[in-house]
Order: C-alpha cells, then sequence, then structure tokens
C-alpha cells in the first residue's frame, strides 16, 4: 500500500488513499513489551498547567545516604473535583485537596527506606488525598502502595482499573509497511471512511509548528471543543482551558521545536484537530476533538492516519503515544506496556466517604458497562447519551482525574 502526502498550498497536505485496499496485512500489537533505548514512559505534563485553579509547587527532602540518588522530589498540590460517575452521568462532585506525584518512579530508588520518608511528609500536609499516575506494576513502588504498614494505616489505596496496557504506535520503517500490519477489512472500512467523506470535499490536513500559526490554529480548536458532549457535560477538552495559557504553552513548545499539531479540514471546513507534543521519542496528542457534526464520518480517526502518514514521512519520533485510554484504537497500537494509577485516600471522614461512593460508582459502572457489551447494547447506549447531552447542555464539570 501507498498513501502518498503530496504538498499543496500553504502548510496543507493531501491524503490519497486510494491505495489503503491494495496490499493484504495482519492486525495485532505486541503486548509481550519492548525493549528500546529511550524511555516510552516519561512525560510532562505541561497541559495540566492550563487550567484555571491555583497549584501549589511542592519540594520533599528525602534523608541523605552515601550513595548518588535524588534527594528532592517535586509534587503539585491542587484543589481538585472527584467526579462520582455511573457511566458517563455523575451523581456525586467532591471538591479535594490532591497532591500529585507523576514521573516519581524515575526519581525515587524502588526501596522502603525512600518511600516511608516521602509519605510520612504528605502525611504533614493538609490533604485529602495524593494521586499517582503512571506506576509500573513489576516496581517496587506497586508493591509498596499495597503492602506497606505506613500506607495500610494511613491511607485507603484505590487503582480503578488496575495495570493497564498502555498503547504506541512505532514509528520505523514506513507508513505502508506500518498499514499492511491491519487486517484488510480493517484497512478497507478507512478507505471506505475516507472515500465517503470526500464526496463532501476536498480532504486535507494542516500541519501546525510554527508560533504565527497558533492563533488560528486555536480559534479552531475551542469553535470544535466548545461542541463536543465531552465539554457540554464536564467541562473537558481544550476548550475548559484558558485560551491565553494555552497559547502560551505552545508558544514554548514551537521556541523549543516541540510543537506539532494537526486540524482535518473537509471543503475548507474544519472537522477534527490533534494538539501534540513532540520530544526526544515520542508524540503526545495532549489534547483533541472532533465536531459534533462530522461524527457520523469518522473524522477522527481519519485525521489520526492523516498524522500517522506525515508523522512517519517528516521528523519521525519513535512512538506515537495512544495512551490507556485508547482501547477502540488498541488495534493501531504495535507496542505496549502495562501502567496504573492510584488513589491514597487519608483515613479521615470527608475523604473516606467521597472514596467509598467513587469506588462504588467505579464498581457499578464496570458491571453495568460490561453487561452491556455482552448484550452488544454498550455502543448504542452511550450514542443515545451523548445526543441527549448535546440537546441539553451539561453543567461544565471540572476535574483532573
Amino acid at each position: 500500500m501507498s498513501a502518498e502526502i503530496s504538498p499543496q498550498a500553504g502548510d496543507y497536505r493531501a491524503f490519497d488513499p486510494r491505495d489503503l485496499s491494495s496490499r493484504k496485512g495482519s492486525g495485532g500489537s505486541n503486548t509481550v513489551g519492548i525493549k528500546i533505548e529511550t524511555p516510552i514512559d516519561s512525560c510532562d505534563d505541561w497541559f495540566e498547567h492550563c487550567l484555571e485553579r491555583t497549584r501549589e509547587n511542592v519540594e520533599l527532602r528525602l534523608p541523605e545516604t552515601g550513595r548518588e540518588r535524588v534527594n528532592v522530589i517535586s509534587l503539585e498540590i491542587a484543589r481538585s473535583l472527584l467526579l462520582c460517575q455511573l457511566g458517563d452521568r455523575v451523581l456525586a462532585r467532591f471538591p479535594l485537596q490532591v497532591a500529585r506525584l507523576a514521573g516519581h518512579a524515575l526519581q525515587v530508588p524502588d526501596e522502603e527506606s525512600s518511600y516511608n520518608p516521602m509519605f510520612a511528609q504528605l502525611l504533614t500536609a493538609e490533604l485529602d488525598a495524593i494521586y499517582l499516575d503512571s506506576v509500573k506494576p513489576e516496581t517496587f513502588l506497586w508493591h509498596y502502595l499495597q503492602s506497606s504498614p505506613l500506607i495500610q494505616k494511613s491511607f485507603r489505596f484505590y487503582s480503578q482499573q488496575g495495570p493497564q496496557p498502555h498503547w504506541l504506535i512505532r514509528l520505523n520503517g514506513s507508513f505502508s509497511n506500518y498499514m499492511k500490519r491491519l487486517s484488510p477489512k480493517t484497512r478497507k472500512n478507512r478507505l471506505r471512511e475516507i472515500k465517503i467523506l470526500q464526496k463532501l470535499g476536498d480532504v486535507k490536513l494542516i500541519r501546525v509548528t510554527e508560533a504565527f500559526e497558533i492563533d488560528a490554529f486555536l480559534k479552531v480548536a475551542y469553535g470544535i471543543s466548545q461542541k463536543t458532549w465531552q465539554f457540554k457535560r464536564f467541562g473537558w477538552s481544550i476548550a475548559a482551558r484558558d485560551p491565553s495559557l494555552v497559547k502560551n504553552q505552545l508558544l514554548r513548545l514551537a521556541q523549543r521545536g516541540w510543537l506539532r499539531s494537526y486540524l482535518l479540514t473537509c471543503g475548507n471546513l474544519p472537522c477534527s484537530f490533534i494538539l501534540g507534543e513532540q520530544r526526544g521519542s515520542r508524540f503526545r496528542p495532549v489534547a483533541a476533538g472532533a465536531d459534533p457534526a462530522w461524527r457520523d464520518y469518522g473524522v477522527g480517526t481519519i485525521l489520526l492516519l492523516y498524522a500517522l502518514e506525515d508523522l512517519f514521512k517528516e521528523n519521525s519520533p519513535d512512538f506515537y503515544d495512544l495512551g490507556t485510554s485508547a482501547k477502540h484504537k488498541e488495534y493501531l497500537a504495535t507496542d505496549s506496556y502495562l501502567e496504573a494509577s492510584a488513589w491514597l485516600f487519608c483515613r479521615q471522614p470527608y475523604a473516606t466517604l467521597a472514596s467509598s461512593i467513587y469506588r462504588m460508582c467505579s464498581l457499578t459502572s464496570r458491571i453495568g458497562g460490561a453487561a452491556l457489551e455482552r448484550l452488544r447494547l454498550k455502543r448504542i447506549v452511550t450514542r443515545l447519551m451523548q445526543g441527549m447531552d448535546l440537546v441539553v447542555g451539561g453543567n461544565g464539570d471540572r476535574a483532573l482525574f
């Protein structure tokens, strides 16, 4: 298969899908593990800094030892909403004072003598909970969180989903060879979606990497995000962020050569976007959205394929990061590794109440979702609920977690 990108006017790129079905291949991803020289599990969540709320940056100092090690751990403390949901419906909202540790596993030695003083110091802060993400299940930390006497005495441990695959697309070789991995049926379906969209107008891809392109891109991205059910119901997506803060972050990325975002248009009308960051070995979509008016045309998946071809062709990183919440895109992945997020709720009345309701809602959602999946009704029910949200609007709840 060959799907070439040919330059158009300005920063437009055109995608030719005519050969999508001309090759045969098989899908599947390698979940055994990946051996690479560059880390694929480190990430700077700069986008979270664009939220309209106050954050306190805190440094914890670990005891000095005779060995070479990191003695200062940075974390953030912020007021966050814990949303207790049944599916997409919010039943309760609990404001919590949360300390968030991200990427800490790369900083702290995997030994009890390191973690005990760290969590003991956190106990002295006025917190309701501690949130840890990107914890690998094979590490000492994962075992420590569930078995440490200090943790068991002072916190209620909860991992909503446990270890989950973090999906990646390896960007070595060519886009044509990558597409051969997909099944003939998948390629046929994607080709059909692209042809249907092309009948409605000229389909183009715009790549955004420069500072002067940011204003126009953000105007379109905010316009799309404000129409989505995720924003209308929960206040999620880029539309919930302060535009000036987001612009400043994108300018910083552009100055460092890390900005790489995409916009899909059909007949000069914007359909979907990906706000992306390319740093080191990985391209990471930190925000994305599709206009509900184009939802039935698969513009999100089409944009992803266009972006992948562009990433394979020019200034390629090693991986496209699909994340852990992209189960519906698992078929596109080539590699994965396991990671988990975890809550440590303080053993105090308010935090205990919040965590109990949160756990109950999460368990009920999983059981109900599994039942709907078995009955093949989950997608139908989800789309019905999303349609209702687009009609009635939402309450603008914001949550980090």
